[in-house]
């Protein structure tokens, strides 16, 4: 982990269908706070155990969430890429320790910064309340999503459900993490992307 000399939003964050309304002005606060950060492939932005106080901006690289079981197997919960935000958002709003891990995935770059810094400008300008309560549905709908193609759908279909919520990073994930995130075995997800070759 190594901090880096580069404080600027990036500009693929700028523009998410979330963040229209924010002026010039309240980037140019976010980015007064911004620490730089590089991560290495398998580093960990965050652990299990943590408690939260910083958010991510990905300008470049691929995350993945995972957490333990009782047995000692990982489970995949999610993937993150460039113009995403990484944070322990649930376990911050509940006050309590994160119960899951966040680690790159290949060399990363993010940008981050305070819950405290969150706080201090969604106190200042009501833009900043609109664009956590769009990352709030954003999230929420994610998770429906994901419980509707775990609970409703076969191994095939999740996986078609994973290309096309991930499009474009099943070759930057290794396989064993997509099968981990499908619930499914590295050897079950052969057979499925087999078939669909033919």
């Amino acid at each position: 982990m190594a901090f880096v000399n580069h404080t600027l939003v990036p500009e693929s964050f700028k523009q998410s269908k979330a963040n229209e309304q924010i002026p010039d002005s309240e980037w140019e606060q976010l980015e007064s706070v911004l620490i730089p950060l590089d991560l290495n492939k398998d580093e960990m932005f965050v652990k299990a155990g943590d408690k939260p106080h910083l958010i991510g901006i990905i300008e470049s690289g691929v995350f993945r969430t995972f957490c333990m079981t009782e047995q000692g197997n990982e489970r995949t919960l999610a993937f993150r890429q460039e113009g995403q935000l990484l944070a322990g958002y649930a376990p911050f709003l509940m006050n309590r320790y994160i119960w899951y891990s966040i680690q790159a995935l290949e060399p990363s770059r993010l940008v981050c910064f305070s819950f405290s810094d969150l706080n201090r400008l969604s106190d200042s300008h009501p833009c900043w309340k609109e664009s956590l309560f769009n990352f709030t549905v954003g999230l929420y709908l994610e998770k429906e999503s994901r419980e509707r193609s775990l609970l409703m759908e076969d191994a095939k279909g999740r996986y078609l459900s994973f290309l096309k919520e991930y499009s474009g990073l099943s070759d930057r994930i290794p396989q064993y993490h997509i099968a981990s995130y499908l619930g499914i075995s590295p050897i079950s997800l052969s057979r499925i992307k087999s078939e669909l070759k033919k």
